[in-house]
This record gives C-alpha cells, sequence and structure tokens, in this order.
C-alpha cells in the first residue's frame, strides 16, 4: 500500500480541523511575507494571559499557501486560510496549556532529531539552505531557533492528544459507514504497476578492501606519531562531520553529545571502553573504517570525534557488478534461468530477494526517474535492460500495469479504514477541545 496515498488527506481546504492546520503550520511556521515587507502589527486574539498577533496569523498563512503551492490567493481564500490559522493557533494554545498541567515534556534529543528532519523537509522544498535564508528573510540560525519551539510545541500536542485517544477503536460497521458516506470524495487510487526486480550491488573487492585499510593504517600512524586529529580528519576522513561546514559539532569529525543506541553498535562498543582523549585502534563498521577519539563522558552520554575511510568498490567492481547484471538478463531472455530463480539466488534487494524479487505494487508516478525511464516501453512480463543507480545495478520485469480506479472496501480496506479512524480521531478530539474552552478566556468571544 502506497504511504504517500495513505496520507493524503481527502478532504478539501475549507474542512480542515484546527489540529491539521497546526500540524501543518509546525512544519512551516515561519515564512516570508507573501503580502508585503510591512506589517502594522496588532493582537488578533487573546487566550487567558497569552496573545496571538497579527503577524504570526500572516506567517501561518504563508506557510499554509506554501504548503498548498498556492501562489495567487484570491481574497476569498486568503481569509479563509487565515480564519483556519488563527482558530489554529487558539487551539495550540489551549493544548499546551493542558500539557502544562498534565506535567508533560518531550526529551531534548527527540526535539533536536525532529528538527533536523523537518529542517531538511524545508530545505528540500525551497531548493537549498541559501534560497531558504531568503525566503524567510532571516538568518538560518534563527530559522532554526523558531522552528525549534514549533517542533517542542507540536511533539507536546500530540503527548497530548495520544493520551486522550489511547483507547480510541472503529468498529467494522464504523468503516462501511464512512466508506458509504465519503465514497465521492475518497481519493482515487492512482495508475500502479507491479514488478519485480533484481538488484546486483558493486562488492568491495580485496583490492579495494586492502587499499581502504592501507590508507587508514597510514592515517593511523601519523596519530600515532603525535599529529593534530582535527587537521587529520580535516584532510583525510572521508566522513561529512570532518570539515563540517556548518559547525553544528565544531568539525574534525566531532559527532556532539549522543546516548546509548545513538550511534552503530561497533562504534559505541569500543567508544565508551575509551578513557577521555584517548585515540582507539581502526574498527569497522557498515560505513567503513574508524579511528575514535573520545573527548569528553557524562554518565551514560560521549562526545566523540572519528576520523572515517570508506571502503567504496572501484570502477572494476562497478563494471563487475554490470556484467553480472547483463549475463542474468541473457540468462532470462533465452529461458535459461528464471526471474524469480535469479532473484531469490542472486538479488541483493534482500526484501524482494526471496519473493522471487516480486515487490508490492506501486503508484507509477511516484517511481524515480531511472525506474519511470526503464519500464516506459515494457510490455507485460517484458525484462528491462541493466540499468544503474546509486544502490547498484538494476533488472526490472513489468508483472502489470493496474489502471486508475475508485477505492472499494473489498480491495481496499485497510486505506479505508485508516481514512475512517484518522476522522474520528479528529472528530472526537476537536470535539474535547471545544470542550476545553470554557475553561478559558478568549477574546474575541465564539472563536
Amino acid at each position: 500500500m502506497n504511504r504517500q496515498l495513505q496520507n493524503k488527506n481527502f478532504r478539501t481546504v475549507n474542512s480542515y480541523t484546527a489540529v491539521t492546520v497546526l500540524a501543518i503550520l509546525i512544519i512551516l511556521s515561519i515564512s516570508g511575507d507573501v503580502f508585503g515587507s510591512e506589517v502594522l502589527d496588532s493582537i488578533c486574539a487573546v487566550v487567558d494571559n497569552e496573545i496571538i498577533l497579527e503577524s504570526e496569523v500572516i506567517y501561518g498563512v504563508n506557510g499554509m499557501l506554501l504548503e498548498q503551492q498556492l501562489r495567487y490567493p484570491t481574497p476569498e481564500q486568503q481569509q479563509q486560510l487565515r480564519d483556519q490559522v488563527l482558530k489554529a493557533y487558539i487551539t495550540q494554545k489551549i493544548l499546551l496549556a493542558r500539557a502544562e498541567e498534565e506535567t508533560l515534556f518531550v526529551e531534548d534529543r527527540l526535539i533536536d532529531r525532529e528538527l533536523d528532519r523537518k529542517y531538511e523537509s524545508m530545505v528540500q522544498q525551497i531548493g537549498s539552505e541559501q534560497k531558504l535564508a531568503e525566503y524567510f528573510g532571516r538568518p538560518l540560525s534563527q530559522i532554526k531557533r523558531d522552528l525549534r519551539k514549533g517542533v517542542e510545541d507540536a511533539m507536546l500536542i500530540e503527548r497530548v492528544k495520544q493520551g486522550q485517544l489511547a483507547s480510541l477503536f472503529v468498529r467494522r460497521q464504523d468503516v462501511v459507514d464512512f466508506y458509504n458516506k465519503n465514497v465521492d470524495d475518497l481519493p482515487m487510487l492512482p495508475e500502479q504497476v507491479e514488478l519485480s526486480h533484481i538488484l546486483i550491488t558493486a562488492k568491495v573487492s580485496p583490492e579495494s578492501r586492502k587499499a581502504a585499510e592501507d590508507r587508514c593504517n597510514m592515517i593511523y600512524t601519523l596519530l600515532t606519531e603525535g599529529h593534530d586529529f582535527d587537521s587529520i580528519a580535516y584532510v583525510h576522513s572521508d566522513g561529512p562531520s570532518a570539515k563540517d561546514e556548518s559547525k553544528q559539532f565544531g568539525g574534525g569529525g566531532r559527532l556532539g553529545w549522543t546516548e546509548r543506541n545513538d550511534l552503530v553498535p561497533e562504534y559505541e562498543e569500543i567508544a565508551y571502553q575509551l578513557d577521555p582523549l584517548e585515540i582507539s585502534e581502526i574498527i569497522e563498521s557498515r560505513y567503513g573504517l574508524h579511528i575514535i577519539r573520545l573527548l569528553d563522558r557524562k554518565g551514560e552520554k560521549i562526545s566523540t570525534q572519528h576520523i572515517l575511510v570508506q571502503m567504496e568498490p572501484s570502477k572494476d567492481d562497478w563494471n563487475h557488478a554490470f556484467d553480472l547484471t547483463q549475463d542474468f538478463r541473457s540468462q532470462i531472455e533465452s529461458d535459461e534461468a528464471s526471474f524469480e530463480e535469479l532473484a531469490q539466488t542472486h538479488s541483493d534487494d534482500t526484501q524482494s530477494a526471496g519473493k522471487g524479487g516480486k515487490l508490492e505494487p506501486v503508484v507509477a508516478g511516484e517511481l524515480t526517474s531511472e525506474f519511470q525511464d526503464a519500464i516506459a516501453s515494457l510490455d507485460q512480463g517484458e525484462t528491462s535492460v541493466p540499468f544503474e543507480t546509486v544502490f547498484g545495478w538494476h533488472l526490472i520485469r513489468l508483472d502489470d500495469r493496474l489502471p486508475e480506479r475508485r477505492l472499494s472496501l473489498s480491495d481496499d480496506w485497510q486505506l479505508i479504514e485508516q481514512y475512517a479512524t484518522m476522522m474520528k480521531r479528529e472528530t472526537i478530539f476537536m470535539e474535547w477541545v471545544e470542550s476545553l474552552k470554557k475553561d478559558h478566556y478568549i477574546w474575541p468571544a465564539g472563536l
């Protein structure tokens, strides 16, 4: 089942609840001024001792416009979004007050992880960090600070919501009734394709491994001779933290403070055994060869830096993978072996190999460009020529094309059940939020 389709909201923007709008605003809670650079600030609403400013609402509307990719909204659309955003902020104040009453909190490391994920999502959506700063009209450091507060608030609100809805479930009849009532508003299931897949990765040859080991031994010798770890890391390490242009942790291979299970097991096993400023011997993980230096330790938290030497396949290794893939296609075309047999025996795609290479149906438009190009001219049952991605060399067989269709209870029960559950959760939760309003001073009345 397609994740994007699962998450797609089938309602129109006019039917967004305050919580739905708030979830979107958390991702884009700061924004450039679509309506002009000068805003005469004023108080839009008051919740107890908290005020909501006109500038906050405008920023929220801009965030919604960006999320919906609506560049030229009509006055009516702007007003609808403004009403929704204002109600969402009032809901936010009430729910944060509830979180404080229940003494809920979120650990800093969880906030930081979610902040990094959302920040990267924003950068990808805008195009680059420079464009992000230009769009918001603020330094990146300020954008992150503002976004962090929004992320923390969102996670607190989600904990309030989960606590209120922990025992909620939908019955079978609820799903049937929901489907019958909303069948015309549910999204169409887009065209899907059924594929089988063989992946041949470029394996690190013994020669490539030895070259990496020799290089790492040379680096280790420099360190034992007293050379500066930071300088050696900057020049020789393959890890992104070695240069770290953002200076988030200081560069030099520094990874910041981490706890157990934050890093790969092989790394942690050695790092926790080191004394402060001690340098480890060479260790290996799935990322390559590491030399670790323990900077400091506070209880079960450690601060480390490392030098990474990646063991990457050489050009010859990639050529060998291509030759294998080409040979497998020839065997399939000449009926010397079946696609299923070769996938089970040789494919490096571990999730599909055991099923003879069979993949779950996927929306055709959501395939990567390489996969779309590979199957564009294939008829049912045909196998593609080998094509390359960052993962290795691929063979794809087109098993079937499934045309766009409406959702049905018989074929799409799980997806419809998710929609029904989502609707019931939001309805019950918003009824509860409305019941909380009587315990708060809200101005203007009626919001």
